[in-house]
């Protein structure tokens, strides 16, 4: 564009870097706020965590009288408020994630949007960016609300938690860490496959077939391998805060986030070197 002054055209200044930076980031903030799908998995994410909580607290009140006293001893009254929130929310939110990748390719917007952005770093990054910070928020707000509203239902047991108890917070605040990598991983994986079914299927296996699988190795195999994996059950030492609570073989909460954020950042750097080599 050229601007006319006193009958001379100059050019028009160009963007800096950090303008580019700023409106690519306002640009896909904008396309995830205006799609339905965006709003129909958040909210299921929400209540998915909130209704598992109400359920298994609620449950876990009403027998707690005919519960053994060892079992009432070693009860985590955090890990049954948050527990759903890593299971299921890990399913809702690969959805997401692989959408906010994919759906671009399905309707041939990612041509505009390379047209608008040409440095392919730039959107890749503004993208995971923008993913990661409205589904870390969302399943902030999730996993405060299902500790709540479990600790709630349960003061009839006596056995509550409080955010100020040992490791309370930090399960809180993992649990949600947790749904956000899964997001993010499933982010990759459609850069890589550029299919939202492809991208869903691979998660699943990922997070929920290949720990199953590895069940299938010999024991002593199996306790060094596990750990190592994605998904499986590291969602319980995540929400643990008891070590009654606790897998032997696995890492400490922030140790298995670790893992499944290793994995969350090969598959976005892979995707990110695929992004910007193939045609959109």
């Amino acid at each position: 564009m050229a601007t006319v002054i006193a009958g001379v055209s100059r050019p028009a200044p160009a963007l800096s870097a950090r303008d580019g930076i700023v409106g690519t980031l306002r640009s896909e903030l904008t396309k995830i706020r205006t799609v339905r799908s965006t709003y129909w998995t958040l909210i299921l994410l929400v209540l998915a965590g909130v209704g598992w909580a109400i359920a298994d607290c609620a449950g876990t009140a009403a027998h707690w009288a005919q519960m053994a006293p060892q079992d009432q001893a070693g009860f985590d009254p955090t890990q049954t408020s948050l527990v759903g929130l890593g299971l299921i929310g890990q399913l809702v939110i690969v959805v997401l994630g692989a959408i906010v990748m994919t759906s671009e390719y399905g309707t041939g917007m990612m041509r505009t949007s390379l047209a608008v952005m040409p440095r392919r770093g730039v959107l890749f990054g503004a993208k995971a960016t923008v993913l990661a910070a409205v589904t870390l928020v969302i399943a902030l707000v999730a996993s405060f609300a299902a500790f709540f509203v479990g600790q709630y239902l349960l003061r009839g047991t006596h056995s509550t938690a409080t955010l100020a108890q040992p490791g309370v917070l930090g399960a809180v605040l993992a649990s949600a860490l947790y749904v956000a990598l899964s997001g993010l991983l499933a982010f990759g994986l459609g850069a890589i496959v550029r299919s939202t079914a492809g991208a869903i299927t691979a998660a699943f296996g990922a997070l929920f077939l290949l720990p199953q699988l590895a069940r299938a190795l010999p024991s002593s195999w199996y306790a060094d391998v596990e750990r190592w994996l994605p998904g499986g059950a590291a969602v319980n030492n995540v929400t643990a805060t008891k070590s009654a609570s606790l897998d032997p073989h696995l890492f400490s909460a922030w140790g298995e986030l670790a893992v499944l954020g290793g994995y969350a950042v090969v598959l976005l750097v892979i995707g990110a070197l695929l992004f910007s080599r193939r045609d959109a």
